[in-house]
Protein backbone atom coordinates (compact mmCIF):
# COMPACT_ATOMS: atom_id res chain seq x y z
CA UNK A 1 0.00 0.00 0.00
CA UNK A 2 2.83 2.60 -0.96
CA UNK A 3 5.01 3.96 1.05
CA UNK A 4 3.85 1.96 3.82
CA UNK A 5 5.04 -1.08 2.42
CA UNK A 6 8.57 0.28 2.67
CA UNK A 7 7.99 1.31 6.30
CA UNK A 8 6.66 -1.36 8.04
CA UNK A 9 10.20 -2.89 6.88
CA UNK A 10 12.15 -0.37 7.57
CA UNK A 11 14.90 -0.80 10.21
CA UNK A 12 13.01 2.48 12.33
CA UNK A 13 9.77 0.81 12.17
CA UNK A 14 9.69 0.29 15.95
CA UNK A 15 11.81 3.30 16.85
CA UNK A 16 9.08 6.10 18.32
CA UNK A 17 7.50 8.20 15.76
CA UNK A 18 8.01 12.24 17.44
CA UNK A 19 11.76 11.74 16.71
CA UNK A 20 11.02 10.84 13.42
CA UNK A 21 8.53 13.54 12.57
CA UNK A 22 11.04 15.87 14.33
CA UNK A 23 13.90 14.96 11.87
CA UNK A 24 12.04 15.18 8.74
CA UNK A 25 9.79 18.18 9.55
CA UNK A 26 12.70 20.80 11.00
CA UNK A 27 15.02 19.96 7.96
CA UNK A 28 12.33 20.55 5.38
CA UNK A 29 11.33 24.10 6.82
CA UNK A 30 15.33 24.81 6.87
CA UNK A 31 15.13 23.76 3.09
CA UNK A 32 12.36 26.28 2.21
CA UNK A 33 12.83 28.98 4.26
CA UNK A 34 16.93 29.17 3.19
CA UNK A 35 17.11 30.76 -0.34
CA UNK A 36 19.89 28.39 -0.89
CA UNK A 37 20.56 25.64 -3.77
CA UNK A 38 23.25 24.37 -1.74
CA UNK A 39 21.43 23.81 1.16
CA UNK A 40 18.79 22.23 -1.09
CA UNK A 41 21.28 19.78 -2.58
CA UNK A 42 22.71 19.30 1.24
CA UNK A 43 18.73 18.15 2.52
CA UNK A 44 18.34 15.98 -0.55
CA UNK A 45 21.66 14.19 -0.09
CA UNK A 46 21.43 13.88 3.52
CA UNK A 47 17.79 12.69 3.73
CA UNK A 48 18.35 10.30 1.11
CA UNK A 49 21.82 9.21 3.09
CA UNK A 50 19.55 8.93 6.22
CA UNK A 51 17.23 6.68 3.91
CA UNK A 52 19.42 4.24 3.04
CA UNK A 53 21.68 4.16 6.18
CA UNK A 54 19.31 3.89 8.91
CA UNK A 55 16.37 3.12 7.45
CA UNK A 56 17.84 0.48 4.98
CA UNK A 57 15.93 1.51 1.90
CA UNK A 58 17.80 0.47 -1.07
CA UNK A 59 19.61 3.16 -2.98
CA UNK A 60 17.24 2.15 -6.07
CA UNK A 61 14.13 2.56 -4.12
CA UNK A 62 14.86 6.31 -3.01
CA UNK A 63 15.82 7.01 -6.16
CA UNK A 64 12.43 5.82 -7.88
CA UNK A 65 10.38 7.61 -5.64
CA UNK A 66 12.38 10.75 -6.22
CA UNK A 67 11.76 10.44 -9.97
CA UNK A 68 8.17 11.26 -9.72
CA UNK A 69 8.33 14.47 -8.15
CA UNK A 70 11.34 15.48 -10.37
CA UNK A 71 9.46 15.15 -13.76
CA UNK A 72 6.66 17.90 -12.38
CA UNK A 73 9.10 20.05 -11.01
CA UNK A 74 11.32 19.77 -14.42
CA UNK A 75 8.63 21.11 -16.25
CA UNK A 76 7.31 23.93 -13.45
CA UNK A 77 11.00 24.95 -12.85
CA UNK A 78 11.18 25.21 -16.96
CA UNK A 79 8.45 27.91 -16.82
CA UNK A 80 10.73 29.91 -14.83
CA UNK A 81 13.88 29.27 -16.93
CA UNK A 82 13.19 30.35 -20.16
CA UNK A 83 10.64 33.79 -20.12
CA UNK A 84 9.51 36.72 -22.18
CA UNK A 85 12.19 39.28 -22.82
CA UNK A 86 12.09 42.78 -23.74
CA UNK A 87 14.12 44.12 -26.89
CA UNK A 88 16.90 45.25 -24.88
CA UNK A 89 17.27 43.33 -22.46
CA UNK A 90 20.19 41.02 -22.22
CA UNK A 91 19.83 37.13 -22.25
CA UNK A 92 21.96 34.09 -21.89
CA UNK A 93 19.87 33.27 -25.06
CA UNK A 94 16.91 34.24 -26.65
CA UNK A 95 15.07 33.66 -29.58
CA UNK A 96 12.36 35.88 -31.62
CA UNK A 97 9.39 34.30 -32.62
CA UNK A 98 6.84 35.01 -35.54
CA UNK A 99 8.85 38.09 -35.43
CA UNK A 100 7.52 39.97 -32.51
CA UNK A 101 8.03 37.82 -29.37
CA UNK A 102 11.30 37.23 -27.38
CA UNK A 103 11.85 34.70 -25.37
CA UNK A 104 14.93 33.75 -23.73
CA UNK A 105 17.09 32.49 -20.35
CA UNK A 106 19.00 35.27 -18.23
CA UNK A 107 21.11 34.60 -15.65
CA UNK A 108 18.94 35.80 -12.94
CA UNK A 109 16.59 33.75 -13.72
CA UNK A 110 18.77 30.50 -14.53
CA UNK A 111 19.60 30.84 -10.95
CA UNK A 112 16.14 31.47 -9.67
CA UNK A 113 14.67 28.30 -11.68
CA UNK A 114 17.65 26.28 -9.99
CA UNK A 115 17.29 27.32 -6.25
CA UNK A 116 13.77 26.07 -7.00
CA UNK A 117 14.54 22.72 -8.30
CA UNK A 118 17.71 21.92 -5.66
CA UNK A 119 14.59 23.45 -2.29
CA UNK A 120 11.99 21.27 -3.64
CA UNK A 121 13.79 18.23 -3.67
CA UNK A 122 15.59 18.36 -0.67
CA UNK A 123 11.76 19.02 0.91
CA UNK A 124 10.57 15.96 -1.15
CA UNK A 125 13.91 14.13 0.35
CA UNK A 126 13.19 14.98 3.93
CA UNK A 127 9.01 14.15 3.95
CA UNK A 128 10.34 10.55 2.11
CA UNK A 129 12.51 10.01 4.91
CA UNK A 130 9.35 10.31 7.30
CA UNK A 131 7.33 8.53 4.91
CA UNK A 132 9.38 5.31 4.26
CA UNK A 133 10.25 5.01 7.64
CA UNK A 134 6.76 5.51 9.47
CA UNK A 135 3.38 3.69 8.91
CA UNK A 136 0.08 6.38 8.66
CA UNK A 137 -0.98 5.09 12.08
CA UNK A 138 2.41 5.87 13.67
CA UNK A 139 1.99 9.19 12.06
CA UNK A 140 -1.47 9.77 13.16
CA UNK A 141 -0.80 8.63 17.25
CA UNK A 142 2.59 10.91 17.26
CA UNK A 143 0.18 14.09 15.96
CA UNK A 144 -2.05 13.15 18.88
CA UNK A 145 0.33 12.80 21.15
CA UNK A 146 1.69 16.49 19.94
CA UNK A 147 -1.93 18.12 20.62
CA UNK A 148 -3.02 18.09 17.33
CA UNK A 149 -6.84 18.55 17.20
CA UNK A 150 -8.45 15.03 16.85
CA UNK A 151 -10.94 15.99 14.50
CA UNK A 152 -7.53 16.87 12.02
CA UNK A 153 -6.29 13.55 12.88
CA UNK A 154 -9.64 11.49 12.32
CA UNK A 155 -9.98 13.19 8.52
CA UNK A 156 -6.26 12.08 7.97
CA UNK A 157 -6.88 8.33 8.90
CA UNK A 158 -10.12 8.37 6.43
CA UNK A 159 -8.73 10.62 3.73
CA UNK A 160 -5.33 8.02 4.00
CA UNK A 161 -7.84 5.24 4.05
CA UNK A 162 -9.86 6.09 0.93
CA UNK A 163 -7.11 6.69 -1.27
CA UNK A 164 -6.83 3.00 -1.39
CA UNK A 165 -10.40 2.36 -1.78
CA UNK A 166 -10.82 4.57 -4.86
CA UNK A 167 -7.61 2.45 -6.18
CA UNK A 168 -9.09 -0.75 -5.77
CA UNK A 169 -12.31 0.52 -7.45
CA UNK A 170 -10.87 2.35 -10.44
CA UNK A 171 -8.72 -0.84 -10.85
CA UNK A 172 -11.22 -3.06 -10.86
CA UNK A 173 -13.40 -0.83 -13.33
CA UNK A 174 -10.58 -0.24 -15.83
CA UNK A 175 -10.10 -4.61 -15.70
CA UNK A 176 -13.89 -5.01 -16.53
CA UNK A 177 -13.55 -2.47 -19.33
CA UNK A 178 -10.48 -3.64 -20.78
CA UNK A 179 -11.90 -7.43 -21.05
CA UNK A 180 -15.25 -5.62 -22.95
CA UNK A 181 -12.31 -4.01 -25.44
CA UNK A 182 -13.35 -0.41 -23.73
CA UNK A 183 -9.93 0.82 -24.52
CA UNK A 184 -9.41 0.36 -28.23
CA UNK A 185 -9.34 3.56 -30.21
CA UNK A 186 -9.02 7.31 -28.89
CA UNK A 187 -12.97 8.11 -29.22
CA UNK A 188 -13.77 4.61 -27.16
CA UNK A 189 -10.91 5.34 -24.80
CA UNK A 190 -12.38 8.98 -23.81
CA UNK A 191 -15.55 7.34 -23.60
CA UNK A 192 -14.57 4.69 -20.98
CA UNK A 193 -12.12 6.96 -18.71
CA UNK A 194 -15.83 9.17 -18.30
CA UNK A 195 -17.38 6.19 -17.43
CA UNK A 196 -14.69 5.48 -15.27
CA UNK A 197 -14.83 8.59 -13.57
CA UNK A 198 -18.64 8.66 -12.88
CA UNK A 199 -19.37 5.69 -11.06
CA UNK A 200 -16.04 5.95 -9.71
CA UNK A 201 -17.80 9.27 -7.71
CA UNK A 202 -20.53 7.11 -7.32
CA UNK A 203 -19.26 3.82 -5.49
CA UNK A 204 -17.14 6.35 -3.57
CA UNK A 205 -19.87 7.96 -1.99
CA UNK A 206 -21.93 4.45 -1.46
CA UNK A 207 -19.17 3.34 0.32
CA UNK A 208 -18.26 6.24 1.90
CA UNK A 209 -22.13 5.76 3.35
CA UNK A 210 -21.53 2.18 4.20
CA UNK A 211 -18.80 2.93 6.60
CA UNK A 212 -20.27 5.47 8.29
CA UNK A 213 -23.70 3.13 8.94
CA UNK A 214 -20.65 0.39 10.37
CA UNK A 215 -18.77 2.74 12.30
CA UNK A 216 -22.30 3.97 14.03
CA UNK A 217 -23.04 0.07 14.75
CA UNK A 218 -20.17 -0.20 16.56
CA UNK A 219 -20.26 2.71 18.83
CA UNK A 220 -19.25 5.40 16.98
CA UNK A 221 -19.50 8.42 18.43
CA UNK A 222 -17.14 11.08 17.13
CA UNK A 223 -13.75 9.43 17.84
CA UNK A 224 -11.39 6.56 16.31
CA UNK A 225 -9.59 5.31 19.14
CA UNK A 226 -6.48 3.36 17.81
CA UNK A 227 -4.04 1.34 20.32
CA UNK A 228 -0.47 2.50 20.45
CA UNK A 229 1.94 0.05 19.68
CA UNK A 230 5.22 -0.32 21.44
CA UNK A 231 8.02 1.90 20.53
CA UNK A 232 11.61 2.17 21.41
CA UNK A 233 12.98 5.48 22.40
CA UNK A 234 14.70 7.38 19.53
CA UNK A 235 15.89 9.86 21.63
CA UNK A 236 19.45 8.71 19.46
CA UNK A 237 17.79 10.92 16.49
CA UNK A 238 17.41 14.14 18.20
CA UNK A 239 21.37 14.09 18.44
CA UNK A 240 21.17 13.24 14.46
CA UNK A 241 19.19 16.23 13.77
CA UNK A 242 21.33 18.50 15.12
CA UNK A 243 24.13 17.25 12.78
CA UNK A 244 21.87 17.27 9.49
CA UNK A 245 20.56 20.83 10.75
CA UNK A 246 24.18 22.19 11.30
CA UNK A 247 25.39 20.51 7.66
CA UNK A 248 22.86 22.50 6.47
CA UNK A 249 23.46 25.30 7.76
CA UNK A 250 27.27 25.09 7.28
CA UNK A 251 26.40 24.72 3.33
CA UNK A 252 24.35 28.01 3.33
CA UNK A 253 27.17 29.63 4.64
CA UNK A 254 29.39 27.93 2.55
CA UNK A 255 27.19 29.10 -0.46
CA UNK A 256 27.34 32.81 0.46
CA UNK A 257 30.99 32.98 1.43
CA UNK A 258 31.97 31.51 -2.38
CA UNK A 259 29.52 33.80 -4.04
CA UNK A 260 30.94 36.54 -2.20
Amino acid sequence: MGTDRYAYASRLRRVDAIPKLWLSLIPLLLCVCCDSAAVGVATLLLMGGLNVWLGGQGLRTVLRFLKVPLAFLAVGCLTILVRPLSPEEGALWAVELLGRFRWGITAEYRDLSLMVLCKAMGAVSAMYFLSLNTPVTDVTLALERLRVPKLLVELMELIYRFIFVLTDTAGRIRVAQESRLGYQGWRRSLESMGTLVSMLFLRAWRQGERSFTALESRGYKGRLDTLPADAVPGKWLYAVLAGVSAAQLGALALERSLLG
